[in-house]
């Protein structure tokens, strides 16, 4: 009776312990699916952003397309 007491203990707490490690898993079907989900868990610093938008600002425009320069819209 004592082992199979403790082979049941055991047992539970293997039990308990898988559950709580697959409560924290996730799979993914890609690896564009791992990206997208970590992109939107992560916060970007506002710092980051700052100087994104700033470097962006300083990039040339784009040519207008050449059927709207020869139709003059």
């Amino acid at each position: 009776m004592k082992h199979e007491k403790k082979f049941r203990e055991q047992e539970q707490q293997q039990v308990s312990e898988t559950q709580a490690r697959q409560a924290g898993a996730k799979e993914f079907g890609s690896v564009e699916e791992l990206l997208r989900y970590d992109a939107s868990q992560t916060a970007v610093p506002p710092d980051v952003t700052h100087r994104l938008d700033r470097s962006l600002q300083k990039e040339p425009c784009r040519p207008r397309p050449w059927w709207r320069r020869i139709l003059g819209s």
